[in-house]
């Protein structure tokens, strides 16, 4: 398996309500988008503040990851904020270790 970490850096000025209706945005139209992608297997965003979003995906191999990368640059260059994003750092590689609970599993 083969995880990618997009970091992003907000830049001032945004508010939580901002934020709340990009996530909006990423639920709807990204989300969809990149489940279709070969190999998916989850996606996550964190939100660390008003300082940073990192977007965690996890994938079968390199080239789904390479994929969502490219998909979700597009994504954010059409997106109402983009301007308010730096240009993401991105993490990426083998993922070693991923241990999910089965579902209703406590």
């Amino acid at each position: 398996m083969y995880a990618t970490i997009r970091r992003y850096s907000i830049k001032t000025g945004v508010t939580q309500q901002t934020v709340d209706e990009f996530k909006r945005r990423i639920e709807e139209k990204f989300v969809p988008t990149i489940q279709d992608i070969r190999g998916f297997h989850t996606y996550a965003v964190l939100s660390t503040g008003n300082k940073e979003l990192l977007s965690i995906s996890v994938f079968e191999d390199r080239q789904g990851a390479a994929e969502s990368t490219r998909k979700a640059a597009e994504f954010v260059q059409k997106d109402p904020l983009k301007d308010q994003f730096s240009k993401p750092e991105v993490i990426e590689g083998d993922l070693l270790l991923l241990k999910e609970a089965g579902v209703g599993i406590r």
